[in-house]
């Protein structure tokens, strides 16, 4: 009767709203258009904008391009540019009133002895979409701390072109558009970031010289005087940060350029001076922005390797853990969850107030969760994701990358006859999409599941084509004698082509079937229909290597009798062996 009569409340609620500790979750948003890194953010009006940064390495170029994210439509418009391209510019922004300062940075590549970074100020007003030059930073640098208190810019630390910390700390006064000298920090450092609690502004992190160090000092700008604080768990530079709850979220950097990124996640609490390290990001990265939207931070592009380093476009939410059985979608399942611990102690689901959580589940976590209300999770380990929930066109779009797929022969949309939402309808004769490369099955873990539903023995639904590195082969596919899901993702044995592996279950008897494959790190494969494990190794295999793009609905040769004939539907690609459980829960 308890519950029956919370979930009337709790039901009210969402009509009305159309919307201890916390447990977190990382999220794949949109991809940024523009893959860099090196580049600075800034918010205004709950709108992120990404501005300037570096292309990939070996043939890096600094850039102009300013794009504007919006958290709520999850959609990215281009901006005007701005007036000199620059990078080296992580943390080198601010906001007063409204306006967006970006400050110094590098405009040369190499960089010229003798000239160290920038000295160039610009203004970005996001109403009227225009840049302002305003009067230059009296102190030339790259790689600085920016931030803003009471109206007033900090531009603190930063490096010359010897690449040593400098500790220089200057005001700007945006309405007089003059500068003024304050209180040097104690130990100068470079590629820092800057973040203000309370009034007080925290400097993260940086480095001396070549190499990170773990420095974290407060600045109080009433006084104009500095305090050593703790040291973080984790020497790091060039991080993605952002404040949650008067509390700094630390994510990634690295110890220099010449090593691999860090996954940390690192909090520090001004009013405690502790750090805490949480679960670590299921990603690398370095030279990258961080920016914080409604209690959420969203680690934006960067470079996930040493030099020479690729500039990236991916978009993470770090957010509340609100798809509480990781279906990948937020419903009446994770409601029913929060009311079973109504009134109780529940970590795993007391998320309210942001971010951190009250101690009890109550109306605050309610109102979290509803915030996320039917909207779609999605999982950070996707390496792509097509829906397939077009309704015209010639593109199958990939939703968390840039692996778009291009329909050849004359393949139907189906916008209401998917399993989830539209598919895509193949005649068996000449139509698949064909997508670039996603990943080599010879490179570690990954999982490949789809909807299907038609077909007959011997097609294929998805296979990989031979490319420059290696021979492709079918992933999922028919048999061709009884019409089981099989997989001939195996390399050949001697000059005989490997047996298929061959699940004990028809896929093509005319209902929905969602079909998989898993490959765990031992190189042991696991062939899935709708949930359950139907046929896996027993030892190892060798899987061929191979660099070449996919087709759905086709053999690799687009030979006659492969073509698919049925629908195919939400077609998925993660980088990690997915659970027996994770599987069950994307079917049911």
């Amino acid at each position: 009767m308890k519950k029956s009569i919370l979930l009337v409340l709790v039901l009210a609620f969402c009509l009305v709203n159309g919307q201890a500790k916390a447990d977190f979750i990382w999220t794949r948003k949109a991809n940024m258009p523009t893959p860099r890194w090196g580049h600075t953010s800034a918010v205004v009006n709950s709108k992120i904008y990404t501005i300037g940064g570096a292309t990939s390495e070996p043939d890096k170029r600094f850039l102009s391009t300013v794009e504007e994210y919006d958290s709520v439509t999850n959609m990215w418009t281009r901006k005007a540019d701005m007036p000199t391209a620059r990078g080296d510019l992580i943390g080198s922004s601010a906001v007063v009133d409204g306006r967006i300062y970006v400050i110094g940075g590098n405009h040369n590549i190499p960089v010229i002895p003798g000239e160290p970074g920038s000295p160039t100020v610009e203004e970005y007003d996001p109403s009227t979409d225009t840049w302002t030059r305003k009067a230059d930073m009296p102190t030339m640098r790259v790689a600085l701390g920016t931030c803003a208190v009471d109206g007033k810019l900090y531009a603190i630390g930063g490096a010359s072109s010897s690449f040593t910390g400098l500790s220089v700390v200057e005001q700007y006064d945006p309405i007089t558009d003059t500068w003024t000298r304050k209180a040097n920090m104690p130990t100068g450092v470079w590629c820092l970031s800057a973040r203000v609690v309370n009034g007080k502004i925290y400097t993260v992190g940086g480095r001396f010289g070549s190499t990170a160090v773990p420095n974290m000092y407060e600045y109080d700008p009433a006084a104009d005087t500095w305090t050593r604080k703790a040291d973080m768990p984790v020497a790091t530079n060039q991080i993605a940060s952002g404040v949650i709850g008067n509390k700094i979220i630390v994510v990634g950097g690295w110890l220099w350029s010449y090593s691999y990124p860090y996954t940390t996640v690192q909090i520090y609490d001004p009013e405690t001076d502790i750090w805490t390290r949480e679960a670590d990001a299921p990603f690398l990265r370095a030279c990258v922005a961080g920016e914080v939207v409604n209690n959420r931070l969203y680690v934006i592009g960067g470079t996930d390797r040493p030099h020479p380093c690729v500039a990236l476009s991916t978009v993470f939410e770090f957010g509340p853990l609100v798809d509480f059985n990781a279906d990948g979608k937020v419903d009446i399942q994770d409601l029913l969850r929060l009311i079973e611990s109504w009134g109780k102690d529940d970590p795993s689901v007391d998320m309210g107030p942001m971010p951190w959580g009250d101690g009890k589940v109550d109306a605050n976590d309610l109102e979290v969760l509803m915030s996320y209300w039917q909207q779609e999770i999605l999982d950070p380990a996707l390496a792509a994701y097509w829906k397939l929930d077009e309704a015209e066109g010639n593109i199958a779009n990939d939703i968390v990358g840039d692996n778009h797929g291009t329909i050849y022969g004359d393949p139907i949309w189906q916008p209401e006859s998917g399993k989830k939402d539209g598919a895509l309808a193949f005649d068996g004769i000449d139509d698949y999409v064909e997508t670039g490369f996603v990943l080599d099955p010879a490179g570690g873990a990954f999982s490949v599941l789809a909807w299907i539903q038609g077909g007959a023995p011997g097609q294929v639904i998805i296979s990989q084509t031979d490319g420059p590195s290696g021979a492709g082969e079918i992933w999922l596919g028919a048999d061709a004698v009884e019409g089981k899901l099989m997989t001939k993702l195996r390399s050949p044995s001697g000059r005989s082509p490997a047996p298929p592996m061959v699940a004990d279950a028809v896929i093509t008897d005319g209902q929905w079937h969602h079909v998989g494959i898993v490959v765990a790190e031992q190189k042991v494969r696991h062939l899935y229909v709708d949930g359950i494990r139907a046929a896996f190794d027993t030892q190892p295999v060798v899987l061929p290597s191979s660099d070449g793009g996919l087709y759905f609905g086709a053999g690799k040769t687009l030979d006659a009798e492969a073509f698919f004939s049925g629908l195919i539907d939400d077609v998925r690609i993660y980088n990690v062996a997915l659970s027996t459980d994770k599987i069950a829960a994307l079917v049911h």
